[in-house]
């Protein structure tokens, strides 16, 4: 495989001098003295990170590091259970006023398409004579069927 870098083929092994100085300076170290002060160097650090750690104040989130897995997951199903019967009661009100909004709306129309009410006195008791199914005076009465 042949690996270039730029349009000047230079690639991995192009100068063989700086691989071999570059592998042995990135060589894993041999020395075991290397290795126990690297232990040495990362414990420190640990312990110093400890003690800030511990001389920081509590803040308002560090009672949730006292919950164990149990308690987080009950609370939140609870959560979610709560969250749920919100939006459902929600949207069923919305609902409901929505029809409720529809129906004021339909009774306004129908009010507004009646006739005046009419005096007692100006009412005959005279049958409606049925029209026939062609006659064009049909479609210019409403109430005639």
């Amino acid at each position: 495989m042949n690996v270039t870098r730029n349009d000047n083929r230079h690639g991995p092994d192009a100068d063989p001098r700086v691989t071999d100085l570059l592998r042995r300076h990135y060589a894993v170290p041999q020395d075991e003295t290397y290795w126990t002060g690297l232990e040495a160097r990362v414990m420190l650090s640990v312990t110093r990170s400890i003690v800030r750690i511990n001389d920081l104040r509590p803040a308002w989130w560090s009672g949730f590091g006292e919950f164990r897995n149990a308690d987080i997951r009950t609370a939140g199903l609870i959560a979610a259970t709560i969250a749920l019967l919100v939006a459902g009661a929600t949207f069923v009100r919305k609902a409901e006023l929505d029809a409720n909004a529809r129906a004021m709306a339909q009774r306004a129309a129908v009010e507004s398409a009646l006739p005046l009410p009419l005096d007692d006195a100006t009412l005959t008791s005279r049958m409606r004579s049925r029209l026939p199914e062609d006659a064009p005076e049909r479609y210019l009465h409403p109430l005639d069927y």
